[in-house]
C-alpha cells in the first residue's frame, strides 16, 4: 500500500479530520516525575495540542565528532543539537564513510539514552554495510516519495527498536517521526479517543503499537475504560514497526498540510517533527488525558511482569533463563556451524540430550530472552567477540554491549535491558538486606515485584548475570566493577 491510497481509507481522512477538529481543544494534565531526564520533574495543565511543545523536556547530551559535548533539555536547545547530529549522520552516510557514521548513530543512541542497536550497527559497520544499508532504509521510509508499506518487510528491515528508530528519522528529510513507546502511545490514546466518538463498531483499523515504560506510567490506551489497546512492540516484528513509522508520518503530514499548527517551526519536516515532540511529552503517562482507568484484570499477573501491559508497574521480572549455561549452549551451537538464527537455536536445544527429561520448545524458547535486541543482542555475533561475552568478567561485559571500555550505565525511559537493571536491584538487596525474606520484601516493597515468587525469579537472574560479568562476588554482594559500572544508576521514574 501506497501513501495516497492509504490516506485515502475513509476511516483514515476521518481520523485526520477528527484530530484538527479536537486537538487545539483537548485539556492535558503533564505530571512528570524528576529523574535524570526531567530534572526536577514537571506539573502543567496545558489547553490544546499546539501548546505542549513549549513544555518539551528531555535532558540529553552527547560527543560530537571533535568530542566536544553537545546539552540539551528544551525544545529549542534539542532542534539544535538533532540539527548538528543530522548533519553529521547524513553527510557520513552519503559519503560511505562507514566510522563516522558508526559514530554519529552511536551519538543519536546516547542523545536518546538507549543502546540495544549498538551491535548491530557495530556488525554492519564492520562489514562496511552500514551506509548503504541506512541509505535504503531511507529510501524505503521517505514520506514524500513512491514507495510502499509493502516495500518494508523480513528482507528489506534488518533491524528496529527505540534506537533505530531515531537514527532512521535523523537520516530522512521529509520529516519521518521517531516513533518510540511514547509516541506510539500518544497516538494510540488519540485514535481510541477517536473511535470511541466517532465509529466505535468495526476491526479497528490504526492499532499503533506502543511499549512499556520503565516507571509506573501507564503506555497502553487498554489501561483505560472502554479504550483500544496498543499492540506492544513485543509482539510485532521489525518490519512492522518500520511500517508504523512510515503510516504516522504520513498522517502526521496529511494533518499539517491542511491546518497551520507550529508554522514557526519551519518548513513541513521542522513542524513534523514538533508535533512528534508534542506526542512524546503526552505519551510519557496517558494517564495525562484524564481518563477512567479500567478495572480488567484478565490478563496473568506473571504475563503483566514479564512482559509488561503498559498498565503501569514498576517490575523487572524476567523470563528466566539460566544465563551463564545459556550461553555456553549457544557457543555450542555456535561451533557446529548450524544456521544463526532463534528458530535454528531453539531446534538444536530441543534436540540436545539432557540428563533428565528433554527440553521443552517453550523452555528453550524462554531461554532466548537475554538474546533480544532489547537485551544483549547476542545472534550474530562475531565468533570472536561471543567467546569473550562467555568468559565473562568486566572484558565479556564490554564485549556484550559492544563497547570498547566500560561506560556507566544508564536506565533508560523505556523498559529494557531487564538482565543488567536486575543486577542492579539484586546488588541492592544483598548490600541492604541480611536475609532472604527481607530482600524479598525489599524487591516487593520497591515494586520491582509483585510476589515471593517473581521476587526470587529476579534475583535468580540478578545473581547468574551479575556473577558472570563479575558485578556480583560469590556472596552475591556488589563488586568494586558494579559500583563503576552503576555509579549512581536510579531506577526512580
Amino acid at each position: 500500500m501506497k501513501r495516497k491510497q492509504f490516506l485515502a481509507q475513509p476511516e483514515v481522512e476521518s481520523f485526520i479530520v477528527w484530530l484538527a477538529d479536537n486537538l487545539p481543544t483537548l485539556t492535558f494534565k503533564l505530571r512528570f516525575k524528576s529523574s535524570k531526564f526531567v530534572p526536577g520533574g514537571l506539573v502543567e495543565d496545558v489547553q490544546g495540542f499546539e501548546q505542549v511543545l513549549q513544555h518539551y523536556r528531555w535532558k540529553a547530551n552527547w560527543y560530537d565528532a571533535n568530542q566536544s559535548t553537545v546539552e540539551s533539555e528544551s525544545w529549542t536547545q534539542t532542534q539544535r543539537s538533532l540539527g548538528q547530529l543530522r548533519e553529521w549522520l547524513t553527510s557520513a552516510v552519503n559519503a560511505g564513510d562507514e566510522q563516522q557514521a558508526l559514530q554519529a548513530c552511536l551519538q543519536v543512541l546516547r542523545w536518546g539514552g538507549v543502546r540495544g542497536a549498538i551491535p548491530f550497527l557495530h556488525r554492519l559497520a564492520a562489514k562496511g554495510e552500514l551506509s548503504v544499508y541506512l541509505q535504503k532504509m531511507a529510501g524505503l521510509m521517505a514520506l514524500d516519495g513512491d514507495n510502499g508499506l509493502d516495500d518494508l518487510d523480513s528482507h528489506t528491515v534488518e533491524r528496529f527498536d527505540s534506537g533505530l528508530t531515531k537514527v532512521h528519522a535523523l537520516l530522512d528529510l521529509s520529516g519521518s517521526p521517531i516513533y518510540d513507546s511514547r509516541v506510539g502511545a500518544a497516538m494510540a490514546m488519540l485514535y481510541s479517543l477517536f473511535r470511541q466518538q466517532c465509529t466505535g463498531r468495526g476491526k479497528p483499523l490504526l492499532m499503533f503499537p506502543s511499549g512499556a515504560a520503565r516507571g509506573s506510567q501507564i503506555r497502553n490506551p487498554g489501561a483505560f475504560l472502554n479504550s483500544v489497546a496498543a499492540p506492544q512492540f513485543s509482539t510485532i516484528d521489525y518490519a512492522e514497526w518500520a511500517r508504523w513509522q512510515v503510516r504516522l508520518g504520513w498522517i502526521i503530514r496529511a494533518l499539517l498540510e491542511r491546518t497551520d499548527w507550529f508554522a514557526g517551526q519551519g518548513a513541513l519536516p521542522a513542524r513534523c517533527h514538533a508535533f512528534e515532540a508534542s506526542l512524546f511529552m503526552l505519551g510519557y503517562d496517558l494517564r495525562c488525558f484524564g481518563l477512567a482507568l479500567a478495572t480488567d484484570a484478565s490478563a496473568s499477573e506473571q504475563e503483566i511482569e514479564a512482559h509488561g501491559d503498559g498498565r503501569g508497574s514498576n517490575s523487572w521480572v524476567p523470563t528466566g533463563h539460566p544465563f551463564s549455561q545459556v550461553l555456553k549452549d549457544y557457543l555450542a551451537f555456535r561451533y557446529s556451524a548450524a544456521l544463526d538464527d532463534k528458530a535454528s537455536f531453539v531446534e538444536w536445544l530441543v534436540a540436545q540430550p539432557q540428563d533428565e527429561k528433554p527440553l521443552k520448545r517453550t523452555t528453550a524458547l524462554s531461554y532466548c530472552f537475554p538474546f533480544a535486541v532489547e537485551e544483549f543482542d547476542l545472534f550474530g555475533r562475531p565468533l570472536a567477540q561471543l567467546e569473550r561475552i562467555v568468559a565473562g568478567g568486566e572484558d565479556g561485559l564490554c564485549a556484550a554491549l559492544a563497547i570498547e571500555a566500560l561506560e556507566p550505565f544508564t536506565v533508560g525511559d523505556e523498559r529494557v535491558s531487564v538482565c543488567l537493571v536486575d543486577v542492579l536491584i539484586t546488588g541492592n538487596a544483598y548490600a541492604r538486606a541480611a536475609t532472604d525474606k527481607e530482600r524479598v520484601d525489599y524487591i516487593i516493597s520497591a515494586g520491582y515485584a509483585g510476589t515471593e515468587n517473581s521476587a526470587r525469579t529476579l534475583m535468580a537472574l540478578g545473581r547468574n548475570v551479575g556473577k558472570h560479568f563479575g558485578l556480583l562476588d560469590a556472596q552475591h554482594l556488589p563488586t568494586g566493577l558494579f559500583e563503576l559500572f552503576y555509579q549512581d544508576c536510579s531506577l526512580e521514574a
